[in-house]
């Protein structure tokens, strides 16, 4: 059984690996394949293998979301839809999923199923079920493409969302017929409860608490509450997933158990345990539909259902056959759970948990608790390394505390309250004020662990190989006192601490212009330091690039701190999230062309000034010193060069101070360049183009951007002058290695090198292929 799950898990894997979706033609043929070599005596450990493939595959082209035509991708459409989730309402924005039945572009109409996230500013009152008819500015889903950033796509992906967008202002909505599925209807008995939560006199943070545990609901979970969750290793408190559905299952068995009991005559008809397995499973499956039964609700539902069924059974010394059947049959639902951390998480957890238990049975309860605690802490770390997650060195202490803490009273508290609201709101109102103050001490109690230096750390994975030792490490740890290889255990957790290898050697560099959307970001990696050009868009929503790509992708190459921060101007595609960005990461240095614009203290860039790194010099060419300038012409303009390559970062200059750098500039001659402002025809002048002289340009944009960037004349210009274009709006994020031997390698390009099926293309990622730098030797 194991064997069987493990290589069915490895095909449904690969699946999720590929580039593109292969067709109905591939997923029957390997379905042959695999049913062939099951009648195979030396082939029949391929078959399960091929059918993970072939399910996998099968289940993608059944569910992926419906494409509108090419061409069409972007724009306004007139929906017709019914709302199909709670409608999120922040700063003036309610944010919703919608089933659309109809869309209308330029007087065609598609007819088919779409499930849309919209935004509406200023929406009318929205419940799930509502039909409604609207005039929506649509886009494809695209997300940043950048190591370490969130996967957005694969999160809407696995909803069923391919396209997003926002109500246009001036549209004349209309109201259609309510829905009456089980679906709608379950979603309007949540923001019911919802609303009478929002309605308590009780403070905010008790009610994000309240509205998370109970009904899966945390939007108001404030940026300030998550970062103290994320810094304590108490994240998976907030989201309903196998834990919380498990201990109230639990609790079900325990109390039905002892009901039971008390009543002679039931025992004997039916044993305790299976009326306690019903009692756990039918309460662990009302409080998944409570929670909304989200993806990771299905899951631990699904995990509950077999291990109550093994209960019944009298399977407990099958464990592992039954975990392997319990992770088949989630993968069976939800083949795309196989790339996510929740479901590695959730069955490790149980592995380790079981483990524990079992290596413990003979010591005192208090003993066995404390030690569980630390395994999971050990055994859970490999994988948090392999997702980019934070790992908190307390997590195991905080937990010890918290997890009996919330699942004996917060959470039944809470989902008591809530049950409670709607019947007799002066009763449920009772009950989840008593919660208040336990809430907020317990919040108070995190807020200062957060505070400690060593609450949280990010171990970037170094590579495969790494993760597997470290994980293998994790196994030897775990394992029983006497097996072989045990003392190696330390030793291959320590990789993951050690520094990364795979930083430039002195005399190189690295450039990384990072995919913000319609902004710029890039990195200038050397052998010790990091140097940080412009941190990328801010909106008013409180969002931040800073916070959602840069900081991660820091994080992702194993850098703790920034050497020298540069904001080339104020603007907020270039300056955005700057507080943000220094209170997540350490900055020594910070300068910029505004520096009465932007955030902080920084100090000006002056022509002129420059300083070597790791045998890299860097020198900045504009602005010069007492020239009055503001805005785009303000820009902080640096070339950072070596004896055989350089690069050209230019900010958002514009036709004025390009001919002033033609003509005053030592030299403009670079391999790289970043085109000023972003390729607008305000910039990019023949003269400037001709004087650089560069290899490669890249346009750091956005998307079908509302600005038409690059303009096609400008990127014609460049092409004509001999450079290769590249846009992070279809590559993703870019990166360029610089060797002091050889020159420039070829681009990485994330969308092209890293990419996975669910992923937009955007269109063709020119210039992500081999650029020499032409044998040329640049005089720094």
């Amino acid at each position: 059984m194991v064997l069987g799950v493990v290589l069915f898990a490895s095909g449904v894997l690969v699946l999720y690996q590929l580039p593109d979706l292969p067709g109905w033609g591939v997923c029957l043929a390997v379905a042959v394949a695999a049913g062939a070599s099951s009648s195979s005596a030396h082939m029949r450990h391929v078959a399960p293998f091929l059918l993970g493939f072939a399910w996998a595959l099968g289940h993608a082209l059944l569910t992926y979301p419906d494409a509108l035509p090419e061409g069409v991708e972007h724009g306004t459409f007139v929906v017709h839809g019914d709302v199909v989730s709670l409608p999120e309402t922040r700063d003036g924005f309610t944010r919703f999923a919608l089933r659309a039945r109809s869309l209308g572009h330029d007087g065609t109409v598609w007819h088919g199923d779409w499930r849309l996230r919209l935004s509406w500013k200023d929406a009318p009152a929205l419940a799930p079920g509502d039909g409604v008819v609207v005039s929506a500015r649509l886009r494809h889903v695209h997300g940043f493409a950048s190591p370490g950033a969130w996967d957005y796509e694969g999160w809407l992906f696995r909803q069923g969302i391919r396209y997003t967008g926002y109500v246009v202002s001036a549209a004349d909505p209309q109201h259609l017929p309510r829905v009456t599925d089980a679906c709608c209807a379950l979603d309007h008995w949540r923001q019911r409860i919802a609303h009478g939560v929002d309605e308590l006199d009780i403070d905010r943070d008790s009610r994000a608490i309240i509205k998370a545990l109970s009904i899966g609901d945390r939007s108001a979970l404030s940026p300030r509450l998550r970062d103290v969750f994320a810094k304590t290793g108490t994240s998976h408190l907030m989201a309903i997933s196998g834990l919380h559905i498990g201990l109230v299952a639990g609790l079900g068995f325990a109390l039905i158990s002892v009901l039971w009991r008390r009543i002679p005559r039931l025992p004997g008809r039916v044993p305790t345990r299976v009326a306690g397995a019903a009692g756990g499973l039918a309460l662990g499956a009302a409080y998944a539909l409570l929670a909304g039964m989200t993806l990771p609700t299905q899951r631990a539902l699904i995990m509950l259902t077999v291990f109550a069924i093994a209960l019944v059974a009298r399977r407990r010394g099958q464990l592992p056959n039954t975990l392997a059947l319990a992770a088949g049959c989630v993968l069976a639902w939800q083949p795309s759970a196989i790339v996510t951390a929740g479901f590695w998480l959730s069955f490790g957890a149980v592995a380790i948990i079981a483990m524990t238990l079992a290596r413990t049975a003979s010591r005192p309860r208090w003993r066995r608790v404390i030690v569980l605690q630390l395994a999971l802490g050990i055994g859970l770390w490999p994988l948090l390394v392999v997702f980019d997650l934070p790992t908190a060195p307390l997590a195991p202490v905080v937990n010890l505390v918290l997890i009996p803490v919330f699942g004996f009273t917060v959470v039944p508290l809470s989902l008591v309250g809530v049950s409670l609201l709607l019947p007799s709101p002066e009763l449920g109102a009772a009950m989840l004020g008593v919660l208040d103050p336990w809430i907020s001490l317990l919040l108070k109690s995190l807020a200062a662990v957060s505070r400690l230096e060593v609450s949280v750390h990010w171990l970037p994975l170094r590579d495969t190989v790494s993760a597997l030792a470290v994980a293998a490490g994790m196994l030897l740890l775990l394992a029983p006192k006497g097996f072989p290889l045990r003392l190696l255990a330390l030793p291959m957790l320590a990789i993951s601490w050690l520094p990364r290898g795979d930083s430039p050697e002195s005399g190189g560099f690295v450039l990384h212009v990072l995919d913000v959307g319609q902004g710029l970001s890039s990195v200038i990696q050397t052998a010790r330091h990091t140097l940080v050009f412009d941190t990328g868009p801010a909106y008013r929503s409180g969002f931040a690039t800073s916070s959602a790509v840069l900081v991660p992708f820091l994080r992702s190459i194993g850098r703790t701190h920034i050497d020298r921060l540069v904001v080339s101007h104020g603007d907020i595609d270039h300056a955005g999230g700057i507080g943000e960005l220094v209170a997540d990461m350490p900055v020594r240095q910070f300068d910029s062309g505004e520096p009465g614009r932007v955030f902080g203290h920084s100090t000006a860039c002056r022509a002129g000034d420059g300083w070597h790194w790791d045998g890299v010099e860097f020198r900045y060419l504009h602005p010069a010193a007492g020239q009055a300038l503001s805005g785009n012409d303000a820009s902080c303009v640096l070339r950072v060069s070596t004896p055989t390559a350089s690069v050209l970062l230019t900010g958002d200059i514009e036709r004025r101070v390009e001919q002033q750098l033609v003509t005053t500039a030592a030299t403009l001659r670079s391999d790289i360049v970043v085109a000023p402002h972003h390729g607008s025809r305000s910039s990019s002048s023949e003269a400037f183009v001709a004087a650089t002289n560069a290899n490669v340009v890249i346009f750091a944009n956005g998307w079908a951007n509302r600005y038409g960037f690059p303009a096609a004349e400008i990127e014609q210009r460049w092409r004509s002058a001999g450079a290769t274009p590249i846009s992070t709006a279809t590559a993703g994020s870019v990166s360029f290695t610089i060797r002091p031997d050889a020159g420039i390698g070829e681009p990485q390009c994330r969308r092209v090198h890293n990419r996975r099926f669910w992923w937009h293309r955007g269109g063709l990622a020119e210039g992500c292929h081999a650029v020499s730098s032409r044998g040329r030797q640049n005089v720094p």
